[in-house]
């Protein structure tokens, strides 16, 4: 009978060279995003290139502290579940509710008083208001989402999620969509300008 070959795991402790690659397409992602932002005409794309770039940059100083491998299973034989991961979701997942439901709170105030807006176009309902949906929906929501998927899945399949990078980099590259999104409504793109006004409130922002 053919036998099926025996996994074998980095071991603990060790920097595996696909760490190393990480560490470098980030730094070479970083370069890319500073050469676009300093060709682009529109100020957001300026901005969410450099918020890019930032973040590239802070990888390849992450990279190297979250990179280096961990053992499988404890000393007692049961699996050593990625635990920070999940922890990191809930700390997420609490700031960005209490950030989209603030902003829901300010939007509900400018449906009966308009002039709460400040005239800062920032502020206006229009801007707001998708940031508050996208906030509680997509930020706070999918936080949730994604951190239940990542507890569930490994008491399922009784091991460690696979990867010593991967989950880090769907958690920070997550963060990272939610704020590009967040900073593009209230700067303004993009702009619904098929929105009408109501009661002398400016819905486009």
């Amino acid at each position: 009978m053919q036998t099926l070959p025996t996994l074998t795991h980095p071991k603990p402790g060790a920097f595996p060279a696909s760490s190393t690659l990480a560490t470098v397409v980030a730094g070479v992602a970083g370069l890319f995003a500073l050469w676009i932002a300093g060709n682009a005409s529109a100020a957001v794309m300026q901005f969410h290139m450099l918020l890019i770039a930032l973040f590239c940059y802070a990888a390849t100083f992450y990279i190297p502290a979250k990179g280096i491998t961990v053992p499988q299973v404890n000393a007692d034989g049961t699996p050593n579940y990625n635990e920070a991961i999940v922890r990191a979701g809930v700390w997420a997942s609490t700031f960005w509710g209490v950030v989209g439901f603030l902003v829901g709170l300010v939007i509900a105030i400018q449906l009966a008083f308009p002039t709460f807006s400040l005239d800062i176009p920032a502020t206006t309902f229009g801007r707001l208001r998708p940031l508050h949906t996208s906030a509680v929906i997509f930020a706070f929501g999918g936080n949730v989402l994604l951190m239940t998927s990542f507890y569930v899945v490994q008491r399922t399949c009784q091991a460690r999620l696979a990867g010593r990078l991967a989950p880090w980099f769907v958690f920070w590259g997550y963060q990272l969509f939610i704020v590009l999104a967040a900073t593009g409504y209230v700067m303004g793109s993009p702009s619904p300008r098929n929105m009408p006004s109501r009661n002398g409130m400016s819905i486009c922002g």
